[in-house]
């Protein structure tokens, strides 16, 4: 081999590069990444919502006018908070007090419903008052609602009650 040929082998082999550890994220680099998640989550969902409406035929309009859901109905309605005896998380949970919309929870405002219904629908709940759909909950099956409470005692206090409630915006 000639001394060429031997300079060359070795500064033409490609090495592997090392690999670089992961970046170390703030708790708000950290909180942004999961934000951006969300959204590209939920334009998901509406592009395939989109999709969806767009494959029906026209024709079946006056038969999803017959089918509509009812608007009012008695559901089963609990409490929960945002600690762990409700949702699994801890106060120092970045995500804690962060509903599954990604709008923070807000007493006497939000309340975990069922997949069926869209977030942001509003509802008037007997007893109540008006409330919006912002969470969801691996227990929050339909006929459910689970209302937002600031405490254990609160939640515990309200139980488990069958009220009206009435959609009002969707």
């Amino acid at each position: 081999m000639t001394t060429m040929t031997l300079a060359c082998g070795l500064l033409c082999t490609q090495q592997p590069a090392a690999e670089k550890p992961a970046p170390i994220l703030t708790a708000d680099q950290a909180s942004l990444q999961r934000a951006n998640q969300r959204i590209k989550t939920l334009e998901g969902e509406v592009k395939a919502l989109k999709e969806a409406k767009s494959t029906k035929p026209a024709s079946n309009v006056v038969e999803r006018k017959q089918k509509a859901p009812k608007l009012s109905q008695t559901y089963e309605v609990t409490a929960y908070t945002n600690g762990a005896e409700s949702t699994g998380k801890s106060a120092g949970d970045p995500d804690y007090g962060i509903t599954a919309s990604g709008a923070r929870t807000k007493t006497g405002h939000t309340i975990a419903c069922p997949p069926s219904m869209a977030f942001g629908t509003r509802l008037y709940i007997e007893g109540i008052g008006v409330r919006t759909c912002e969470d969801r909950g691996g227990a929050i099956t339909e006929g459910h609602i689970d209302l937002y409470v600031a405490g254990v005692s609160e939640a515990k206090v309200f139980g488990r009650q069958r009220l009206e409630a009435e959609i009002i915006t969707k």
